[in-house]
């Protein structure tokens, strides 16, 4: 590449292209990524705070996980435009970067660092329905409040089993789409986390399942 490129010009969707292409031309990939952080960075921290305050970890924490996630952006760009959760593209590469907030900032919990960037998409375990809607991450605040209220109940209903229960019911949640079945990556963590084989997490997750239709069934004719 032996034009000038500005790159403050440049869509954002663009600046990970270059990115991408940082074994190539790692000069013009580490203009297009300070770019990046320099348009992105203000949000991401907020974002970063907001997460961090729930998790009782300071600013200072906020900002390494920030970093963190930005680190990760770095080595693995690989928003897809096509999966967005939004047309505008701008609000999607933030959308994209929130679950990688959150998942750095439960790997730090656990190892007191940044997490290893690795190829696969940041996989975490959902423990709770507090977790799923962080997990979620819904901007309409209406619609956050009608989940937040209906995990709530669901979360009531699953009390009655163990933790196990809620644990994978809760993470099938955040990884179920359209029909699809829950990534290799997520049951794969399930199993080593609760010591469970395949078989086994699938009945919990089906009686879980199960009984919370009864559960919300019984809601329904009370009310």
């Amino acid at each position: 590449m032996k034009e000038q490129i500005n790159f403050k010009l440049l869509p954002s969707i663009e600046l990970l292209e270059y990115i991408s292409f940082k074994n190539e031309f790692l000069d013009e990939a580490k203009q297009a990524f300070a770019e990046f952080c320099f348009r992105f960075e203000k949000d991401i921290i907020s974002k970063s705070e907001i997460y961090c305050n729930k998790f009782n970890y300071n600013e200072v924490v906020a900002l390494e996980i920030a970093h963190c996630t930005f680190a990760r952006v770095w080595k693995y760009p690989t928003f897809k435009p096509e999966k967005s959760k939004s047309k505008d593209i701008d609000k999607g590469i933030l959308l994209w970067m929130h679950p990688i907030i959150y998942t750095q900032i439960v790997k730090y919990g656990e190892q007191n660092k940044c997490a290893e960037p690795t190829e696969e998409e940041d996989f975490v375990i959902i423990e709770d329905a507090k977790g799923l809607v962080q997990y979620l991450n819904i901007d309409n605040i209406e619609k956050n409040r009608e989940l937040t209220a209906k995990l709530g109940t669901i979360e009531s209903a699953l009390q009655m089993l163990s933790f196990k229960h809620r644990i994978i019911y809760f993470t099938y949640r955040a990884y179920q789409r359209d029909g699809k079945k829950v990534p290799r990556q997520v049951t794969t963590a399930l199993r080593e986390k609760l010591s469970l084989t395949q078989k086994s997490i699938n009945t919990y997750y089906g009686v879980a399942d199960k009984h919370i239709n009864n559960y919300l069934k019984i809601l329904n004719e009370q009310a």
